[in-house]
């Protein structure tokens, strides 16, 4: 496996970056564990508008630094391209997008002198794993996904999903409270400032809310490596039915 392509990576299309677009917006809603709103039929003909919305682009902030994340741009290159530039419609986003990134093919693997895209995807994806950090030798078609989606999620929601953008179910996710003590931690920060503030006035509750807040940041020491509790996706329960799923949509080069 040391030896094996993950994927073979060529030069982007604005229909490729369009797809993974809509793909990554409507998991990013799934993983806060909200119904995505109804699809938008977006082409790359649409007005940027309509791209923005289907993406759940709220201001320009969202506009720049979704795809900074997403498609794990460069922000000195990203920042040069976009600066200046007029975006009447999807097409106009997407292909500036495009000419900074390139997009996966899975090699055609053959198998008894026969291909089988299925089991190529398979050895694609157990790959693009072990360059994760996992450990795959022991990982077979029937392999269950659990411990592999709960530790590795994110890894599934990016370069496995973007095989074939648009194919993997809404995930199902259980973070053990990550969100949630993140989220107060950084609500807690209020007060913290405001006690700061006021310290030479209210000694004892600065020190009150920044003994909280510390123990806040103990409580989440570790929950950005620590992996979720569960993530799921629909009905797919083994590599083989991920890799026949993706296999429908994906590319493949022999």
């Amino acid at each position: 496996m040391a030896n094996e392509r993950s994927v073979i990576e060529v030069p982007a299309t604005p229909e490729y970056v369009l797809e993974v677009l809509l793909e990554q917006s409507r998991q990013e809603w799934c993983k806060l564990s909200c119904t995505p709103p109804d699809p938008i039929l977006v082409t790359l003909d649409s007005p940027f508008e309509e791209l923005c919305e289907a993406c759940d682009f709220q201001d320009s902030e969202d506009i720049y630094f979704c795809p900074i994340t997403w498609f794990d741009l460069k922000y000195n290159e990203w920042d040069a391209v976009l600066s200046g530039r007029v975006l009447e419609s999807s097409r106009d986003y997407c292909e500036i997008i495009a000419s900074l990134i390139t997009m996966p093919q899975i090699p055609l693997r053959s198998f008894c002198g026969k291909t089988c895209q299925p089991a190529s995807v398979f050895l694609s994806i157990r790959a693009l794993l072990q360059e994760a950090g996992a450990d795959v030798k022991d990982i077979a078609p029937s392999t269950s996904l659990k411990e592999f989606t709960r530790c590795y999620t994110e890894t599934f929601l990016g370069p496995i999903a973007k095989l074939a953008p648009g194919s993997l179910p809404d995930v199902d996710l259980d973070d053990g409270g990550k969100f949630r003590r993140e989220m107060i931690k950084g609500l807690w920060s209020i007060p913290v400032l405001i006690g700061f503030l006021i310290k030479s006035w209210a000694p004892l509750y600065f020190v009150i809310v920044l003994l909280v807040y510390l123990k806040l940041i103990l409580d989440s020491w570790g929950d950005e490596t620590a992996p979720n509790m569960r993530a799921d996706f629909g009905e797919l329960r083994t590599f083989r039915d991920l890799s026949e799923l993706i296999a429908q949509r994906a590319v493949f080069q022999a």
